[in-house]
């Protein structure tokens, strides 16, 4: 598996835990964050890591990166 199709897997798969949290945990609480705004930031990291990867995938060279 090359790296941007394994980058590409993570920033899918945070985004995906990130509106499990989201969406599951609606009255969670712990002392320092809730659990539905830690998975709205997971998600929106997620989200970040596909367009860099993306970004990185059309601003490759090497032929072996795509």
């Amino acid at each position: 598996m090359s790296r941007h199709a394994r980058d590409l897997c993570i920033g899918a798969g945070m985004i995906l835990v990130g509106l499990v949290m989201f969406f599951a945990f609606h009255d969670v609480e712990t002392p320092v964050i809730g659990l539905r705004q830690a998975g709205l930031v997971i998600a929106a990291l997620g989200l970040i890591e596909l367009v860099v990867t993306g970004w990185s995938m059309v601003r490759s060279r090497r032929p072996q990166d795509r």
